[in-house]
């Protein structure tokens, strides 16, 4: 029986393991921020210096949004046809999108 096993070249390995670590860290540093930002919001609403930086809280109120689905439905069930809306769709770019996870 003949196994093929398909190997990168180092370069894209290294480079992909480089990137993975990076983004543990960027993890790693993201719940400290979070930490940091919800014991400064704790304090309420107000200007907080430091030495070196100043941080503002305020409360910022909720805001409204239309469901468009909802409002698909109940165009067309008063009778906008589909020309209406293929005349409002909006298309946006198409992307490449990556994804890296721990082998552990």
């Amino acid at each position: 029986m003949n196994i093929s096993v398909h190997t990168f070249p180092m370069i894209a390995t290294s480079t992909v393991d480089r990137l993975g670590a990076l983004r543990a860290q960027i993890a790693n540093l993201e719940k400290a921020e979070k930490a940091l930002v919800d014991e400064i919001k704790a304090q309420g609403p107000g200007s907080y210096e430091g030495e070196l930086f100043v941080a503002n809280v305020a409360e910022v109120a909720g805001r409204e949004s239309i469901d468009p689905v909802a409002m698909e439905t109940k165009l067309r069930e008063l009778g906008v046809d589909d020309r209406f809306f293929s005349r409002h769709i909006k298309i946006t770019k198409a992307s490449v999108r990556l994804t890296i996870k721990d082998r552990n």
